[in-house]
């Protein structure tokens, strides 16, 4: 597997994983993140884990589809793995212009790894194609970067809570929800538990997704995670 290819793969894992390696302080964490209600407010995990399934299942231009939706509420990892797959024309036209575009809006901010790979694009590329990545990266910071993306994110997630919450204003904390465990069973937990700010608080939000993403902040957790196989689907050569 030449080192591209590894860097996928890697990243691949790691994507479909992330949701359980912000769940990793409390026993009851995994339940909240992997519910269908935390997800409407999540809009990021949604459509990242629905791109990995797609990808999975070599529905590739669904996966491309689905890591641009995530990537509109700045999810880093959708950004990274549009990248990815454009620089090996993995299902999709190969465009190594558009591929660094999206690398450097993924490194953003400063994820080692997406650094990594982004200095590997610029390396392998022209000058002539740089100048025109430039050109499209102003396009795609525009739309896609934090400075845009955090506020579509922190309005989904003050929505759906607001949804959510809005017929038990008045109501004392402590209230216990159901939500589907492992074997599809509901479970009860703590809605205190559920509306923890780390995962509500746009602020303590970003901050949780950097410990992720940032081994310097913290660590990443990769461990069994379903549907992704231990395999990931062989793709075509980098150019």
């Amino acid at each position: 597997m030449t080192l591209l290819r590894h860097v996928l793969a890697s990243l691949l894992i790691a994507v479909a994983a992330s949701a359980s390696a912000l769940a990793d302080e409390r026993e009851d964490d995994p339940l909240v993140v992997n519910s269908e209600s935390f997800r409407r407010g999540h809009p990021d995990l949604l459509w990242r884990n629905r791109g990995a399934i797609a990808y999975q299942q070599k529905r590739y231009e669904e996966a491309a589809h689905r890591f641009r939706d995530a990537a509109r509420y700045g999810d880093k990892p959708s950004q990274a793995m549009l990248a990815m797959m454009l620089w090996n024309g993995d299902g999709i036209q190969a465009d190594r212009v558009q591929a660094y575009a999206w690398i450097d809006v993924a490194a953003e901010r400063g994820y080692p790894s997406f650094l990594a790979t982004r200095e590997r694009f610029r390396a392998a590329l022209s000058e002539d194609e740089r100048r025109r990545a430039a050109d499209l990266g102003k396009e795609l910071y525009a739309k896609y970067g934090d400075e845009h993306a955090k506020k579509r994110l922190n309005l989904e997630m003050t929505r759906e809570k607001l949804k959510l919450t809005g017929s038990h204003l008045g109501r004392p904390q402590g209230m216990v929800m159901l939500l589907p465990g492992p074997d599809g069973r509901p479970r009860a937990i703590l809605d205190t538990v559920f509306w923890s700010p780390r995962y509500w608080s746009p602020q303590q939000y970003w901050t949780l997704q950097d410990r992720v993403w940032e081994p310097s902040k913290g660590r990443v957790d990769v461990g069994p995670v379903q549907p992704v196989d231990a395999q990931p689907p062989a793709s075509p050569e980098e150019p």
